[in-house]
């Protein structure tokens, strides 16, 4: 595939009244027939982003897209071709989605969509969809109560190393259904172990060098809290869904932040952050949100 075109993609993700997220299968004949996708396509030469998505949905789908906004940028390489990919996720739109490209329509819930046989490079997108913008440091119960009725949030819970200490499975879940969703924080294993067992979302590991490829369909989420891009890629290649960028004793620049979202592939929370007003810088950078935690 050396010397190949990049190809240029747009797509949007397009949530009805109860929230449950638009995907498409591909018709037959068409490359990957059979395979689901959120739904777009190629952008012309010289065309814009967000002209192209709603170029693009109003041709597969009969609908008018009045606001969106950045979800993802990501590369990904099949055996074939080469793919840029630029999500939106369309916050107002008007119509009734169609299948006007002869392509089989679905409405999935966010944790459904790992169920689907999804493009590979769409599987981050999924992550995306998953994990609320603001990522936080919670280490008490009285705390986690205290999130239940707010905004919801990527929840960090601290396991020590001696493996107890995780939150009651009735706190998680309680969070859960009110919209957070909630991860194990710590080194290895017992983290891992910890999070399954009080039925949280997923567990977020210091990054240590560890293989971090524990559920690939991405139904149970692994992220790595990494200090630098060196780290940060390397937990990728070994499997990591999402990525915190956090250094011991500073933050980093937009400029290194935007560095390692271009080549990620995968959701980055900047951190370690006292609170999220820098969040729409950091998403202007390329970050999908912010992580907080208190010194």
């Amino acid at each position: 595939m050396a010397g190949s075109d990049e190809i240029h993609v747009v797509a949007g993700a397009l949530r009805d009244a109860a929230g449950r997220i638009l995907i498409a299968q591909r018709p037959r004949g068409s490359h990957m027939a059979g395979r689901w996708e959120f739904p777009g396509g190629k952008l012309g030469p010289g065309e814009d982003a967000l002209e192209g998505l709603r170029r693009e949905l109003a041709e597969e789908l009969g609908v008018v897209v009045h606001d969106a906004r950045p979800l993802i940028r990501l590369r990904h390489e099949y055996p074939d071709r080469r793919v840029l990919l630029d999500v939106w996720q369309v916050t107002r739109y008007e119509g009734e989605p169609r299948p006007l490209d002869r392509q089989e329509l679905a409405w999935a819930a966010p944790d459904e969509l790992p169920r689907h046989d999804l493009l590979e490079a769409d599987r981050a997108i999924v992550t995306a969809l998953r994990l609320p913008r603001i990522a936080r440091v919670v280490d008490s119960a009285e705390e986690l109560a205290a999130l239940a009725g707010g905004l919801a949030q990527t929840i960090l819970w601290p396991l020590p190393e001696s493996g107890e200490g995780a939150p009651k499975r009735e706190a998680v879940q309680a969070a859960r259904a009110a919209g957070h969703r909630i991860f194990m924080l710590g080194d290895g294993f017992e983290t891992v172990r910890a999070a399954a067992q009080t039925g949280c979302d997923g567990a977020v590991l210091h990054w240590r060098g560890q293989q971090l490829h524990v559920d690939q369909s991405g139904a149970f989420l692994v992220g790595a809290h990494c200090e630098d891009i060196k780290g940060a890629l390397e937990a990728v290649s070994e499997g990591a869904h999402f990525l915190i960028l956090a250094p011991t004793d500073s933050y980093v620049s937009d400029r290194y932040l935007r560095l390692l979202c271009d080549r990620a592939g995968v959701p980055v929370f900047a951190g370690w952050r006292p609170d999220a007003r820098k969040l729409e810088q950091l998403q202007q950078a390329g970050a999908h949100g912010c992580a907080i935690k208190r010194k």
